[in-house]
């Protein structure tokens, strides 16, 4: 199975990554780690425990290009992807230390499902690890595709799916990802989710790590940055599902559309903002 990580400047959370994976449980794994142009030491620290890795029974490919975000280091990373199943992580987070062997050998118990999803644990600086989501989960529902195109009952930390190769490559043949600067989970989960039925995983099986100024990140956000986000989020939804060729492709679109504007809408009440698409607001 293939691990694939994107690192921009994470030369601060490779310790605790890399130690994660040696970590685990399962050997079997190919690790593919992009550098999106990282300034610091990102390449001697991750390089440093190739023997490790290799000793543990690790594959290991390393590659660098100039800084491109997120979205884009994953459409490259992608292409070099291989085996049965495929996880995908931010640098700065971590996997428990059975993450991916429960995962393997549940997909390999349910072969009619193309995918799987599990809850993750919250780990914020000087605050108490929380199990998430919270709510409580329907397991007998596997059609995800619309949950997850208009992010209901859904959630986006990477590290929380493993997917089967053969139906992510069905799904998605040429192995598209709309290159964007953030966001790379859309373009990975819905065509797999249109194609396939997804399985949960009762457990937390991947640590997200909340640090102060990094993507993940979002206290501290303007108006303006909220907004932009929200165009982001809606131009990369749009590209990836005309790419998929469905049909109702463009009631999909319309879906789309108005959510963001309803989040938008959200936003500028929250933000108290005067005015919200050049129309005055009612006070």
């Amino acid at each position: 199975m293939s691990i694939l990580t994107s690192c921009y400047n994470g030369a601060k959370y490779i310790d605790r990554f890399a130690q994660s994976l040696l970590n685990q449980d399962y050997s079997n794994c190919h690790l593919i780690f992009m550098n999106d142009g990282s300034v610091d030491n990102s390449e001697e620290l991750i390089l440093s425990y190739k023997q490790r890795f290799e000793q543990k029974g690790f594959s290991f490919e390393y590659h660098y290009h100039s800084n491109k975000g997120v979205g884009a280091t994953y459409a490259e990373g992608i292409k070099y992807v291989y085996g049965d199943f495929l996880i995908w992580l931010d640098v700065d987070d971590t996997l428990p230390d059975s993450s991916i062997s429960k995962r393997v050998a549940y997909l390999r118990d349910h072969p009619e499902l193309g995918l799987c999803r599990t809850k993750y644990n919250r780990i914020e600086d000087h605050k108490p690890i929380s199990i998430r989501p919270p709510y409580d989960i329907d397991m007998s529902r596997t059609n995800l595709f619309e949950d997850y195109l208009l992010s209901k009952n859904a959630w986006f930390q990477p590290g929380c799916y493993m997917v089967r190769l053969k139906a992510f490559d069905d799904s998605n043949p040429d192995r598209y990802i709309y290159p964007t600067r953030r966001g790379q989970n859309w373009q990975m989960l819905l065509p797999i989710l249109y194609h396939y039925k997804c399985g949960y995983y009762p457990e937390p099986l991947y640590n997200y790590h909340i640090n102060g100024g990094s993507l993940s990140d979002e206290t501290k956000d303007t108006f303006q940055a909220v907004i932009q986000r929200y165009d982001m989020y809606e131009e990369l939804i749009l590209a990836t599902i005309e790419h998929m060729d469905i049909p109702g492709v463009n009631k999909y679109k319309s879906l789309v559309h108005i959510k963001y504007l309803e989040d938008k809408l959200t936003a500028a009440m929250q933000y108290s903002e005067k005015t919200f698409g050049g129309v005055e607001k009612e006070t």
